[in-house]
């Protein structure tokens, strides 16, 4: 009978075992489809020299904090290219500043000629930003955040992190396949 049991308990945690990398397999597989996305996003921008899009989303990392605590600095925001008339007093918009080069993330107040011009304020600012935002330098409205994530991105933009990721990448796909060869002629079990 202790034999049987202790068979059973032994099946259970082999089981139990297997349903946790499983699901940790299932993360991670998740996380990765989504970093290569970001980095496939990322590079497109890097080769075309414009903007990073994906089906009319642009991403931008917050380098100010002008809209904390709504969003943090160096959080990632996915901003979905829309028209100036379906801009609603609230949403949080991305649009061109006043020279073209710099994009602004701030909130709408008020809309004035229906989206023709609109009053704007940054969430940590006291006062409504002095000049009015014309409707054609309206780029989107945010509609995901990812806070922090920036920060991942700067760095993998230097010399450093794109190595770091490279031997990453490389280790992902060999490492299995050494290990594989190594059980295959019994030296090494895992």
């Amino acid at each position: 009978m202790e034999e049987n049991e202790i068979k059973e308990e032994e099946l259970k945690e082999k089981t139990k075992k297997k349903k946790l990398e499983i699901i940790g397999n299932i993360f991670f597989t998740i996380f990765m489809i989504i970093m290569i996305v970001l980095i496939f996003i990322t590079a497109q921008s890097k080769i075309t020299g414009k903007e990073p899009t994906l089906l009319n989303h642009r991403l931008y990392i917050v380098d100010s904090g002008s809209m904390s605590p709504t969003i943090k600095i160096d959080s990632m925001i996915i901003v979905k290219e829309l028209e100036a008339n379906e801009i609603n007093k609230g949403d949080i918009i991305t649009y061109y500043g006043h020279n073209k080069s710099s994009r602004i993330t701030h909130r709408v107040i008020d809309i004035e000629n229906h989206g023709e011009f609109f009053i704007t304020k940054g969430d940590a600012n006291e006062i409504n930003d002095p000049m009015l935002l014309e409707g054609k330098q309206l780029i989107g409205k945010m509609v995901f955040k990812i806070p922090l994530i920036g920060r991942i991105f700067r760095f993998l933009n230097t010399e450093l992190g794109m190595g770091i990721l490279i031997t990453l990448t490389i280790l992902w796909i060999i490492m299995p396949m050494i290990i594989g060869k190594l059980r295959k002629s019994n030296k090494y079990v895992v």
